[in-house]
């Protein structure tokens, strides 16, 4: 399958079969960016991991934004 992230080139890391590199939070190299689903780094490209990969971005994104002091 050919991955659609070529336009982060430069913004968000990404490996070099094109997949976004995330950490177990699935936070990218970019604080605050969160990413989730078949372009992702997760192993097994499968419908029910890319929803609970979603679910669990989703989870970490909204922990981020309410630990996250503003200016």
């Amino acid at each position: 399958p050919v991955l659609n992230t070529t336009w982060l080139e430069g913004a968000i890391e990404r490996n070099r079969m094109g997949e976004i590199i995330i950490d177990a939070k699935c936070e990218t190299n970019v604080k605050g960016v969160f990413a989730a689903g078949d372009c992702t780094t997760v192993p097994y490209k499968q419908i029910i991991i890319a929803a609970g990969e979603g679910a669990k971005a989703s989870l970490s994104s909204f922990d981020y934004l309410i630990r996250t002091k503003t200016a």
